[in-house]
């Protein structure tokens, strides 16, 4: 309503316009609370733009992380020095680390999928699946070894340990560490261990051995001294010359022979392990060899009652070879077959060609016979198929093991055969065969010296009385003149007066010893011109050079021969004031 100017405007008009500023204010009010709230939720929106942006560049900041930890493990995993794999219940390898690639020489791409088992050794498959059983089975860790192969065929030793797991599916994660070293480690210790028990057991047969023959020795060396014994009761009650006299000398000269026989075999024994044999080298005919042993050891045959037989080659077999050792071959496989054969039995020695460019010495005898036990060793030292507490058979099992080294020297071989216990045996030497156009040009064996045997002045230098007296004695009884000393000094005092042709000097002697002896008669003007002798025990390279370096023209084994002995008499010029001149190496007899 409008008011008209004068009139006073009624409480109606007051309320209405009151009513109306009132409205305004609130509309007014209401915009003003309006804008301040939009500005409030403006500003709330911003902080929360704010939160919402530091949030993402945390997440942001944790994925980098968790990228970046996530490409750690893979670089742990693929190149852990341990192969990682995953496999099913069939043993398919699902995952593999780079480490399972190399040990297996496969791409990964080819290797998942593969079985693990294909590269398990052939004689480790069974196992290593009953492994994978277990793992599966227990739900629990389980652990094998086995060997892998790889592509290139080479084998190594893996250890596997797997755990089973269920999620989601059955499958199994397992660690692959290589044990090929700590395996080596394992197989060269066990090795040595091997060696060391073979060792010490070799050691021990070595003492067994030495123990046996020790007393084999003893029992040798006992058996002819009885005889000898009483041969010399003989002698000393018995008519000189009479029948009971040359019986008992017979058997001395025996029993001596037995007692020179197994020195000989020992030092030829030594001298072949320790290589110190010198082969004197001819070319000869091995028919004459065999045919001059076989007459030597005919009587020992007879005194046995076995009968004999030498079958000899149509025409000569040639060999290069020294004529004493050949002769000892044969002679030992002859003793052999005579000592194991029985009454009435036979022996048969033939020489023949093998038709391969080689010659061969066959002695096949009806004799006791070996086992395989025995043949096996036959030709080792100290070996004897006699194993009887009374040794009927004798022998100290060197026989056939000199055998083996002489043949074996001579570059050849020998080999036994018997079908068994009782049923004889064959021993058979092969040789190389020299090949000569004219068996003419053969060499013979040394003969016995054909030089004129006139008496000498001897000079014996010997400690022991027995044996300077013994030999006086001895070539006495050939006519030469002989003297005896028992020291050095004496031996050159006795010289300067004596004047002999010869000095047989033993090496052994006290204080002043036989190469001082030699050295003092190669300075003495008066005396240097004596042909010196050495005796010795000892015979091998070392005591020859020796000898000679001190002087001696020749060098002697004990025990002494006679017979050889007289041969060098014989041979010794008469120049007993030649000037000395540094003898050549001397020969040992």
């Amino acid at each position: 309503m409008t008011q008209k100017k004068g009139q006073t405007p009624d409480a109606s008009d007051l309320r209405q316009r009151a009513e109306a500023r009132l409205k305004g204010r609130q509309k007014e009010e209401a915009a003003a609370s309006s804008e301040a709230d939009a500005r409030r939720l403006v500003h709330e929106l911003e902080v929360h733009q704010v939160e919402l942006e530091m949030q993402n560049e945390e997440l942001q900041a944790a994925r980098a992380d968790l990228e970046a930890g996530l490409a750690g493990y893979t670089d742990l995993y693929d190149f852990a020095p341990v192969g990682y794999v995953t496999l099913d219940r069939d043993g398919t390898i699902l995952q593999a680390n780079l480490t399972v690639t190399r040990f297996l020489g496969r791409e990964r791409s080819r290797l998942v999928g593969a079985r693990l088992g294909f590269f398990v050794s052939t004689e480790h498959v069974l196992a290593f699946n009953v492994f994978l059983k277990k793992v599966f089975e227990s739900q629990g860790k389980e652990a094998c070894e086995v060997a892998l192969t790889t592509q290139e065929s080479t084998s190594f030793w893996v250890h596997i340990e797997a755990t089973a797991s269920n999620e989601g599916k059955l499958e199994c994660r397992a660690v692959l560490v290589d044990i090929s070293e700590r395996r080596g480690i394992e197989a060269a210790r066990e090795e040595s261990e091997r060696h060391y028990h073979e060792a010490a057991e070799a050691l021990r047969e070595a003492d067994r051995n030495r123990t046996q023959f020790l007393a084999m020795l003893s029992h040798e060396l006992r058996n002819p001294l009885a005889p000898i014994k009483n041969s010399l009761y003989i002698l000393d009650r018995a008519v000189a010359g009479g029948d009971q006299a040359k019986r008992a000398q017979a058997v001395i000269a025996r029993q001596v022979e037995q007692f020179s026989r197994i020195i000989d075999d020992l030092l030829d024994t030594t001298r072949i392990l320790s290589g110190k044999v010198q082969l004197k080298l001819k070319l000869l005919d091995l028919n004459e060899v065999v045919r001059q042993t076989v007459e030597d050891h005919r009587s020992v045959f007879e005194q046995n009652g076995v009968h004999l037989e030498a079958s000899l080659a149509a025409r000569p077999v040639v060999v290069k070879a020294d004529w004493a050792r050949m002769a000892q071959v044969v002679g030992n496989l002859l003793t052999n077959a005579a000592k194991f054969t029985e009454r009435g039995g036979n022996t048969r020695v033939s020489v023949g060609r093998d038709g391969m460019g080689g010659a061969e010495i066959h002695v096949a005898d009806t004799g006791m016979g070996m086992s395989p036990e025995i043949l096996g060793r036959l030709f080792e030292p100290f070996t004897q198929a006699d194993r009887t507490l009374d040794r009927s058979r004798g022998g100290i099992g060197l026989g056939l093991a000199l055998v083996k080294g002489f043949v074996e020297l001579h570059r050849g071989e020998v080999s036994a055969h018997s079908a068994g216990p009782g049923q004889g045996a064959e021993l058979i030497v092969r040789l190389p065969l020299d090949i000569v156009q004219d068996v003419a040009k053969t060499e013979d064996k040394t003969e016995p010296s054909t030089a004129e045997r006139r008496p000498r002045r001897v000079l014996i230098i010997e400690d022991n009385v027995d044996a300077a007296d013994c030999l006086r004695e001895a070539l006495e009884l050939n006519d030469h003149e002989v003297e005896a000393a028992s020291t050095g000094p004496e031996g050159l005092e006795k010289a300067h007066r004596f004047k002999p042709d010869v000095v047989l000097c033993d090496i052994g002697l006290p204080g002043m010893d036989g190469y001082e002896v030699a050295r003092a008669f190669r300075s003495d003007e008066a005396l240097k011109g004596i042909f010196l002798v050495a005796l010795s025990g000892y015979a091998g390279t070392k005591d020859l050079e020796r000898a000679a370096d001190a002087g001696f023209h020749r060098h002697l084994a004990k025990p002494l021969s006679i017979e050889r002995l007289e041969d060098l008499l014989a041979n010794v010029p008469y120049r007993p004031h030649r000037p000395h001149s540094k003898p050549a190496r001397p020969q040992s007899s």
